[in-house]
């Protein structure tokens, strides 16, 4: 008699364990295939001349964009590199508009998961 409720209790762990285990594993799984999301572009706290762009949240990549402005005229948009995060690698878009030029119209394109 003792046995047998023995290899019920220990059945019904097994089982408990599995299914918290099963449901933590999906929950897990699906908010890392998200995708980036929080995403804002700003002018360089380092240098005026560069615009970042960033993704709080997901994983995926992302571009920034942006004019450049100098005196007298604007060219562009350019597009900076590629930003992502990948686990538990990040980095952030970076462009360079040069030494006389400042970053005007930022935003990020291209966001994919």
């Amino acid at each position: 008699m003792i046995t047998t409720r023995r290899k019920w209790g220990v059945m019904a762990s097994v089982i408990t364990l599995l299914t918290t285990g099963l449901s933590l594993g999906i929950a897990t799984g699906a908010s890392a295939a998200t995708k980036p999301s929080g995403c804002t572009a700003y002018v360089s706290q380092d240098d005026i001349n560069d615009a970042v762009g960033w993704c709080a949240r997901g994983t995926g990549s992302w571009y920034v964009q942006a004019k450049c402005a100098s005196a007298g005229r604007v060219t562009g948009p350019y597009r900076g590199s590629k930003g992502f995060r990948r686990g538990a690698t990040e980095a952030a878009s970076n462009l360079d508009c040069g030494t006389n030029a400042w970053p005007i119209e930022l935003k990020v394109v291209d966001i994919t998961g």
